[in-house]
C-alpha cells in the first residue's frame, strides 16, 4: 500500500480517450461459444464471469443465457472455467445440478447473473413478469426460488445483473446491488432479501444515462489487490447504430462521479450482455442469430471514488490475459483534449494527459492469467470536491508495442 502524493488537481469534463482495442476490428471467438459451454447448448445470448478469488488453478464462475434443443425458449446456464494457461480454459457445465429447481420455460428467461459470493441469482422471467430472485445456502447447493423484484424496477426484460455484495445472504437476510434497465438508462438499487420471500428495494441511482437506449450492464470486478470481487467499472451496450460496445470507468452514481460512457466498438451487428476476464471482453454477438461471442481485447482502467476524509482505495487496470509479459503504467496529470497522436512510438491510442507535468505511478506487470494489475493507495483528505486525471498504458515486452487506454480520474466527493 502506497501513500498518494497530491501532484495535480483538476476538475475536467472534456472529451476523454476510450479503452484501446489491441485487435481492431475485434474478432469472434470460440473460447466461450455454444460448443465450449457443453450440455447441448446451441446459442449463447449472454455470458458473465466471476473470478473465484484465490483458486489454484484460477477458476471463474460462469452464468449465461442459452438455447438448447430441449427448449424453444432461452433459459439459464451455469458453469466453471478453469485456466489451462493465459487465455485458455476448460469448462465444466453445472446447469443440471445448480438450476434443477428452475421451472421449464414457457417464455424466454434471460440475463442469468449471480452475486460475487454465488449465493444469489437474478434473471428476467419474461416480458410480462418482474425479474426473479433465486438463492442457495452454499455454493455446493442448487439455487431455489425466493421471490420477485417489484417497483420501482419495471416488469419485463431488464437485463438483470448483480453489483456489489453489501451484506452476504445468510439464509435469513442479505443485501445486494441489483442493476437493471429503466427506459434509456441503467440504474442500480440496494436490494434487501428477508426470508422467507421478501425483496425490499432502496432508492435507485443512475450509473449510465443519455438520450439513447442502453442495456446489457456488466460490472468489471477487481480480482487482485485490495478487494477481490468489488465492482470497479462496467461495460454495457448503447443503441447508436445497432448495439455498440461501451465502457464506463466508474461504478458510482453519474451524478456523483462525472466519468462519461466511452464507445469501444461499433459495427452493424448486435453486441449485448457481455462478461470479461481481465481486458478480454466477450459480447454475445448476433448477425442473424447468436453465434460465437465477439472478443474485444482492450487496455482499460477504473476511476476511483475517494471520500473527502481520504483513505485507502484501489485503481484497477486491465489488459487481455497473455502468457508473455505485459508491463502496465498509469500517467497522472491534467486532461489533454483532443488526444495527441504519438505514432509510431505509440502503437495504438492517443495521449489523453497533457505532456506538461506528467507523473507516472510505478510500473507493474499485468497478471498473465487474470489480465489485471492494481494499485492500492492511501489518498489524502481534501477540503472539498477535487479530481485528478489519469490514463493507463500497456507495453508488450515481446512485440515492443505500446498501447494507451482510457482516461479515468481520482474523484474526492
Amino acid at each position: 500500500m502506497r501513500n498518494f502524493s497530491l501532484l495535480a488537481l483538476s476538475a475536467t469534463l472534456a472529451a476523454q480517450e476510450p479503452p484501446v482495442l489491441i485487435t481492431t476490428p475485434p474478432v469472434t471467438s470460440p473460447t466461450f461459444n455454444a460448443t465450449a459451454l457443453g450440455g447441448g447448448v446451441t446459442e449463447v445470448a449472454q455470458i458473465t464471469f466471476i473470478a473465484l478469488c484465490g483458486s489454484t488453478p484460477q477458476k471463474w464462475y460462469i452464468t449465461a443465457t442459452v438455447k438448447t434443443p430441449a427448449s424453444a425458449f432461452y433459459t439459464g446456464y451455469t458453469g466453471e472455467a478453469t485456466s489451462t494457461g493465459a487465455g485458455a480454459y476448460t469448462i465444466a457445465n453445472l446447469t443440471g445440478t445448480e438450476l434443477s429447481a428452475l421451472p421449464a420455460p414457457t417464455a424466454d428467461y434471460f440475463a442469468f447473473n449471480a452475486s460475487d459470493d454465488r449465493l444469489v441469482m437474478v434473471f428476467d422471467a419474461g416480458a410480462s413478469f418482474p425479474p426473479s430472485v433465486f438463492v442457495r445456502a452454499s455454493t455446493a447447493a442448487p439455487y431455489v426460488p425466493f421471490g420477485s423484484i417489484g417497483a420501482p424496477v419495471p416488469a419485463g426484460y431488464r437485463d438483470s445483473q448483480m453489483g456489489d455484495t453489501i451484506t452476504p445472504w445468510n439464509g435469513t437476510t442479505g443485501v445486494y446491488e441489483f442493476v437493471y434497465i429503466d427506459g434509456n438508462d441503467l440504474k442500480k438499487v440496494a436490494m434487501t432479501l428477508t426470508a422467507p420471500s421478501t425483496v425490499t428495494l432502496g432508492t435507485p441511482v443512475l450509473i449510465a444515462t443519455s438520450g439513447v437506449a442502453k442495456h446489457s450492464p456488466s460490472p468489471m470486478r477487481q480480482t487482485t489487490g485490495l478487494d477481490c470481487g468489488k465492482c470497479r467499472s462496467f461495460i454495457y451496450s448503447q443503441n447508436d447504430s445497432s448495439a455498440d460496445s461501451y465502457f464506463r470507468s466508474a461504478w458510482d452514481d453519474t451524478t456523483l462521479i462525472p466519468a462519461p460512457g466511452m464507445r469501444v466498438w461499433d459495427d452493424a451487428n448486435w453486441k449485448a450482455n457481455p462478461g470479461n476476464i481481465g481486458g478480454s471482453l466477450y459480447w454475445a454477438y448476433a448477425v442473424a442469430v447468436y453465434g460465437n461471442p465477439l472478443q474485444e481485447d482492450v487496455v482499460a482502467m477504473s476511476s476511483v471514488n475517494v471520500p473527502l476524509a481520504g483513505g485507502a482505495n484501489a485503481i484497477v487496470c486491465w489488459a487481455p490475459p497473455k502468457a508473455t509479459p505485459q508491463a502496465g503504467f498509469v500517467i497522472l496529470g491534467a486532461l489533454q483534449s483532443p488526444g495527441i497522436n504519438l505514432s509510431p512510438i505509440i502503437t495504438r491510442g492517443l495521449l489523453g494527459i497533457n505532456p506538461a507535468g506528467l507523473v507516472f505511478l510505478p510500473t507493474q506487470v499485468f497478471d498473465p492469467v487474470l489480465g489485471e494489475m492494481s494499485y492500492t493507495l492511501v489518498f489524502p483528505s481534501m477540503p472539498g470536491p477535487r479530481s485528478i486525471d489519469m490514463q493507463v498504458g500497456m507495453f508488450d515486452l515481446v512485440s515492443g508495442s505500446i498501447y494507451l487506454g482510457n482516461n479515468a480520474g481520482v474523484y474526492w466527493r
